[in-house]
């Protein structure tokens, strides 16, 4: 697991103060509101710091220490944004879901696995967690199944146990 994950994109310059508007890639923008420092590759190797932060309808304007007028901004354009896990102080039960992509998915109640965790999607109204299983269709890929993360079918996720689901009947 990495250190550092992509948080959103510079996507523009706000003023000529240097001012700049960030695309968050986060369940909210105002998730990326706590941070101070945000990374400008996967290794934490260069960063900006933030003076101030602040959500405006689905965006986020900044200003940075490191960029002082419009000119400097404009060379920002693009730039993809990481953030350090350790610094997102997460609450108990909530995970990034890069850590969970790849995680083995059991029946909660036999233990049984039905596969591992391949991506997760948000279609509006909640996550909904893609179940990739070790069952062949006709086109020779392996079937997915869709599960909503609701309390109903999604009992426990655990980094070190893995998802633990009742599924219901013709699921799997």
């Amino acid at each position: 697991m990495s250190e550092y994950i992509e948080a959103g994109k510079i996507t523009s310059a706000h003023s000529f103060r240097g001012e700049v508007k960030i695309q968050s890639w986060c369940d909210t923008p105002e998730f990326l509101t706590r941070f101070r420092i945000f990374y400008l590759d996967v290794k934490g190797g260069s960063f900006l710091t933030v003076e101030k932060i602040r959500a405006a309808n689905n965006l986020l304007i900044a200003s940075f220490k490191e960029i002082d007028s419009e000119e400097t901004a404009f060379k920002f354009k693009n730039k993809v944004l990481y953030i350090k896990k350790d610094d997102a102080n997460l609450d108990e039960g909530t995970f990034f879901i890069s850590d969970m992509i790849g995680l083995s998915v059991f029946d909660f109640d036999t233990g049984v696995k039905y596969g591992i965790l391949s991506d997760v999607f948000n279609n509006g109204a909640n996550d909904i967690y893609v179940v990739k299983t070790e069952i062949i269709e006709k086109n020779n890929k392996n079937k997915e199944v869709l599960i909503p993360n609701v309390p109903a079918f999604i009992k426990k996720v655990s980094l070190d146990e893995g998802v633990f689901i009742t599924p219901i009947e013709g699921m799997f």
